[in-house]
């Protein structure tokens, strides 16, 4: 049965296969939970890893500053592939679903 989500944040951080271990392993000592997903395609040319988190919404800043901390900046690409860096989308969790 579905049942609304009390107010929660879904955050997915979007992060590059070279960075990827240094944001993991900072959420992990911070004791966040979080699901990896691996993924190809799309608007990041390179591989890249999706970190699905669920968090209260007082939550959301210092957990995208970790991240943005432990991820660093953008590379410089050469001329003709796109920039790669870690992207992060904060979404409404209005339901939560478990079997």
């Amino acid at each position: 049965m579905a049942q609304e989500a009390e107010e929660k944040k879904c955050i997915l951080a979007v992060v590059p296969e070279a960075r990827v271990q240094r944001v993991e392993a900072r959420l992990r000592h911070q004791d966040r939970r979080f699901t990896r997903l691996t993924a190809q395609g799309g608007f990041m040319r390179r591989g890249t890893t999706v970190l699905l988190l669920v968090t209260p919404p007082e939550e959301v800043d210092e957990i995208v500053g970790e991240i943005r901390d432990a991820a660093g900046s953008a590379e410089r690409p050469a001329p003709h592939e796109a920039e790669v860096g870690t992207v992060v989308f904060v979404l409404p969790l209005t339901l939560d679903l478990r079997f």
